[in-house]
């Protein structure tokens, strides 16, 4: 006997109820949980529009005593950098056929679960937890990194500026703080690293650092060491060598640099994530019945930025990257309406 068919008619207004409910956690889930970038990031959610990412110092101030005078020295400066969060949504049309088929994945879940009665887990939330995830994935590996803002354009990849064209404008960075290096390869890799480590001033070498790599980079590093060090666990810290000798810069597989050829070096910290507001409320996710689909839309604001790009040190593919990034924006063809 066939199997009775599934009713979804009510679909739209459970995913509305279930949004409503959750916004706060399926926002959070999208822009923090989990997000491996938060490892060496500032996280500054509840952003509205514009946060000054000021940093204040003092220059200096000591000086010889044993002397009656009063003798004033220093001053208290400020680095001023403004970072700005930017609108991201998600405008998904959920077909029937598509419903049909989420819902088959969904039962293949609850049976690998082994919990009874299908409705037990709601299927609004499977639905929701899966567009966050798709988000979240888009917004790290084409986004936080590789991202040229263009508000009238529809790919992931134009929600906001990444990193790398951030760090390639003109006057970012001095020439003292670019390596100018040869692609990373699994003979040359300690070399490579160890010349962006040169650039790192000496006062600053034991802080806490974070140099940030595409994955096949670090591969490479630790194929280059165990070649030239040997296999020895005592030699190498292990078969995965994650701190750069002689420093305290701690080396990070960074999906989102994938096939830049980049590397970034900087305090960890320096490099910082905004978020817009993330109490969620009805205007965070719009759910609608068009016909027979589903339309679901979520609305809310991100980007990321540098605090003090004196303490940031690339080498010349990171900047080569972003620039090409902000050429292939420039190149693509107008939207249409």
């Amino acid at each position: 006997m066939a199997a009775p068919a599934i009713d979804f008619s009510g679909l739209g207004p459970k995913i509305q109820s279930y949004t409503l409910r959750e916004s706060e956690n399926l926002l959070t889930t999208m822009l923090i949980t989990n997000q491996s970038y938060l490892d060496y990031m500032e996280l500054y959610p509840d952003v509205t529009d514009q946060l000054a990412l000021t940093q204040m110092f003092v220059d200096s101030v000591l000086q010889p005593g044993g002397k009656d005078t009063f003798d004033p020295k220093g001053t208290v400066g400020f680095k001023n950098r403004i970072g700005q969060v930017r609108d991201c949504k998600i405008d998904f049309t959920l077909t029937p056929k598509m419903i049909n088929a989420m819902w088959k994945s969904y039962l293949g879940r609850i049976a690998k679960s082994k919990r009874g009665d299908v409705y037990d887990a709601p299927f609004q939330q499977y639905i929701m937890d899966k567009l966050a995830a798709k988000a979240k994935e888009e917004m790290h590996l084409k986004a936080v990194f590789k991202g040229v803002y263009n508000g009238d354009k529809k790919q992931p990849n134009r929600v906001f500026d990444g990193l790398l064209p951030l760090l390639s404008k003109a006057s970012v960075l001095a020439n003292s703080q670019i390596f100018a290096g040869a692609p990373v390869t699994q003979s040359n890799a300690i070399d490579q690293l160890e010349g962006i480590a040169d650039k790192v001033p000496s006062h600053l070498i034991n802080e806490d650092l974070v140099m940030l790599v595409e994955p096949s980079a670090a591969k490479f590093y630790n194929r280059d060491y165990r070649a030239t060090f040997g296999g020895n666990t005592n030699n190498t810290g292990g078969f995965e060598h994650k701190l750069l000798d002689g420093t305290n810069i701690t080396i990070v597989p960074e999906p989102g640099l994938a096939d830049t050829g980049g590397i970034v070096c900087t305090t960890r910290n320096n490099l910082v994530w905004m978020t817009g507001p993330l109490g969620g409320g009805p205007s965070s996710f719009i759910v609608e019945k068009s016909r027979r689909n589903v339309d679901i839309m979520a609305d809310f604001q991100a980007a990321p930025d540098l605090a003090i790009a004196e303490y940031v040190w690339v080498n010349d593919a990171a900047l080569t990257a972003g620039a090409a990034l902000i050429a292939a924006e420039a190149a693509e063809p107008a939207p249409t309406a």
